[in-house]
């Protein structure tokens, strides 16, 4: 279920139900779940931003991401306990005119956009994903609502080819689709064979969701974790696969501290252009036909890749 559009009036309006101060509000756009907003710090007797940063405020876009956003924060406590890196610390969490909203204050840093994968952070990079996923599956399933196994993993993905047929069997050409099955009948019988257990997994680490210190060198934190569960960590590198290359999550996975099995690249292109499919969906229920027509061009792009067309 679709909720109402969130503005920076809105905005204003909650900070004074929770008699909070703010100066600006600014959206922060291009994310798929939730209309999220920076507010600044009123200027006059605060702080320095050091000491007391902004806020950061989200609200979901539809009932689906409500629900996550419980998981989520169910989860991050968890995670912010066993991390030396930041993630968001939930100090406001509540129903406003009825819309669903979590605040925290804003993690230093900046989304990584750097034109390089320097050395130092790839180092970085691993350190941080060998960190989030050493987190015992046993302290966050019951947060995840979801059995800690490689068999609940597979009944995920089992599902989601389900979807993709009911929702894509008729916008993509034979030969898409002749592809998209064969890479599932792949997954399955041979790629995820190799997975031996499932770990906490961020599931949606974009660069955008990965924070830089502003020497652009070392990771300061990692945001948004409502679509956090328990799966195969390869899940995880995707972002750092589709915006750098093979070459750099390679560097990246060499300064891991966890064993990854000898089908990560393989399940890596697989989560890949699966990564286009939800897009495809995603547009559909949005209706935005250019995101579905850019899922579309990207899926056919992403299935070459991985030598399935």
């Amino acid at each position: 279920m679709p909720y109402s559009i969130i503005t920076p009036e809105d905005v204003a309006s909650l900070f004074s139900d929770l008699e909070l101060m703010h100066g600006e509000i600014r959206p922060i756009t291009g994310g798929w779940s939730s209309w999220t907003f920076e507010v600044d710090n009123v200027s006059p007797g605060e702080p320095p931003e050091s000491l007391n940063p902004g806020w950061i405020f989200r609200f979901p876009r539809n009932s689906v991401v409500s629900e996550n956003q419980k998981k989520e924060t169910a989860v991050l406590p968890t995670i912010a306990s066993s991390v030396d890196f930041a993630v968001p610390r939930f100090e406001h969490v509540g129903t406003w005119h009825g819309h669903p909203f979590v605040g925290y204050r804003r993690i230093p840093g900046r989304p990584l956009d750097h034109p390089e994968l320097t050395t130092e952070t790839s180092r970085s990079l691993a350190n941080v994903l060998s960190q989030l996923h050493g987190i015992p599956a046993s302290l966050v399933a019951e947060a995840c609502d979801v059995e800690p196994s490689v068999d609940a993993w597979r009944r995920h993905y089992r599902a989601l080819r389900e979807e993709v047929r009911t929702r894509l069997s008729t916008l993509l050409e034979s030969s898409v689709l002749i592809a998209v099955e064969l890479g599932f009948d792949r997954f399955f019988q041979e790629e995820l064979a190799t997975l031996k257990d499932v770990t906490l997994v961020h599931c949606d680490l974009g660069c955008e969701h990965i924070l830089i210190d502003e020497d652009r060198v070392s990771v300061t934190g990692l945001i948004d974790f409502e679509d956090a569960t328990l799966g195969d960590p390869t899940i995880d590198f995707v972002g750092i696969f589709v915006t750098y290359s093979m070459e750099n999550t390679e560097r990246v996975r060499e300064y891991y501290g966890r064993e990854l099995d000898v089908n990560f690249e393989n399940r890596l292109y697989f989560y890949t252009w699966m990564a286009s499919c939800h897009q495809i969906v995603y547009g559909l229920e949005e209706g935005r036909s250019e995101l579905v027509e850019d899922g579309i061009a990207g899926l056919r792009t992403r299935l070459g890749n991985a030598g399935l067309l």
